[in-house]
């Protein structure tokens, strides 16, 4: 017999139900009791309480053991709350590969969040040191590396400057970009909102060049390399991964209903894959209201970008250390389901039946908090690293971007709402 599970029993619609295979419904009870104790069992393998270390009589060896005492505790508490989180946290309706990973993951991006929070409260020096625990390699000022050194293309009695060219296509970084755009691409779902951001970042970089020397880059690096092709593949590709399973054929019967191993195996496989997945219509443009409400995921996802750099440069992390690649998986992990209750949002703030129930959701809430603590930590740190002024042309550049754009945004507005009030009471005689 096939059963059903209630998705409103933890936060889902009351209209939605999953089909539960009798095979693998165990896997879809809750098991708190189970999970607790042996979340315990787990405690007292790690902590030895019934059989406590004996402290040493040689001072540095016993400092060193508290030492370690310490980190253990640490991790004990980060252990211990990833445990409650994948128990009792928040849902979503990502459900796949199972609604227990993406309480995991709630779990993790909140560990980070509560980091960056405890860094905020450091020194500079006192944080750089902190990190050190983590990866003994850091602490160490680095070495930026600067990509605008030498722009020249052709050069005359030489030809063509392939050892710049091949320095900066084949660059090691060049396939993570393009990934990057890729998880970007399956997180917003909508070109018009992505090129926005693609174009926002590339400006971004001009407006900070003269504080980060990773952002001096020369123009057909950022123009014709970062945005027509990196971004562009990305974006291509995270459309195509989108209209790919948004238009697959599915079979979601249960393990039990399949007909042979083969079958088993191939249904095992799916599990790890959405089990629906489509075009989210910001529709950016809509509306002037519409356009603000659109305006602000696009912030947050330029204030994650232009972060990144930032706490790289004052928290001394080179980039080949592998905390900037842990950052951006959490960040996936979190702007997935984060991007679509966004979504949500926006559009059940414009319904009147959703205007009475506006919450934003847990993945989105935490996603915002982590972009606003990060930035703050770039502040405190960053006092004193950037003695450079603002150029007066990027100063000149913005000042004329704000005010046309506030120009253009009112007399669309005054236009809009004009014709608005001119259909009700069209319709009203």
């Amino acid at each position: 017999m096939v059963q059903t599970r209630s998705v409103a029993a933890r936060g889902g619609s009351q209209d939605e139900a999953e089909v539960l295979d009798p095979s693998t419904k165990f896997l879809y009870s809750p098991h708190t009791l189970t999970v607790l104790l042996a979340a315990i069992v787990g405690l007292i393998a790690w902590a030895r309480p019934f059989n406590p270390p004996d402290t040493p009589s040689d001072p540095a060896t016993a400092a060193s053991l508290d030492y370690q005492h310490a980190k253990n505790g640490i991790w004990a508490v980060v252990y211990a709350f990833l445990i409650i989180s994948t128990v009792q946290g928040p849902d979503t309706k990502m459900i796949r590969p199972h609604p227990a990973f993406w309480r995991f993951v709630f779990g993790l991006v909140t560990c980070y969040t509560l980091f960056m929070v405890y860094l905020l409260f450091q020194s500079a020096d006192g944080a750089r040191q902190t990190l050190k625990h983590l990866y003994p390699e850091l602490g160490v000022e680095l070495d930026e590396r600067h990509y605008g050194t030498d722009c020249a293309l052709y050069k005359p009695g030489q030809g063509i400057n392939w050892e710049v060219i091949n320095d900066t296509v084949f660059d090691e970084f060049v396939v993570a970009h393009i990934l990057g755009w890729w998880g970007k691409t399956l997180m917003l779902r909508d070109r018009t909102m992505l090129w926005i951001i693609s174009i926002g970042f590339e400006l971004m970089e001009v407006t900070f060049q003269h504080w980060l020397p990773n952002f001096n880059e020369c123009w057909w690096d950022s123009w014709i390399l970062d945005v027509a092709i990196c971004n562009n593949l990305g974006i291509a590709l995270g459309m195509w991964s989108i209209s790919y399973f948004d238009s697959k054929e599915y079979d979601w019967r249960g393990m039990s209903q399949q007909p042979s191993l083969l079958a088993k195996a191939r249904r095992s496989l799916l599990q790890f894959t959405p089990k629906s997945f489509s075009n989210l219509k910001w529709q950016a443009f809509a509306s002037p209201k519409r356009c603000l409400q659109c305006l602000f995921p696009i912030a947050v996802f330029l204030l994650f970008e232009v972060n990144h750099f930032f706490l790289k440069f004052v928290l001394w992390v080179p980039p080949s250390n592998p905390l900037n690649p842990i950052r951006l998986f959490l960040l996936l992990g979190v702007g997935l389901p984060g991007m679509r209750e966004c979504y949500e949002y926006i559009e059940a703030s414009g319904s009147p039946q959703g205007a009475d129930m506006l919450k934003l959701g847990a993945f989105a809430w935490l996603g915002l908090a982590l972009a606003l603590v990060e930035t703050l930590v770039s502040i405190k740190f960053g006092k004193g690293m950037f003695p450079a002024p603002w150029p007066t042309h990027i100063l000149i550049g913005w000042g004329l971007a704000a005010a046309c754009g506030l120009t253009l945004f009112t007399v669309w507005s005054l236009r809009y709402y004009s014709r608005q009030r001119a259909g009700t009471k069209a319709k009203a005689a």
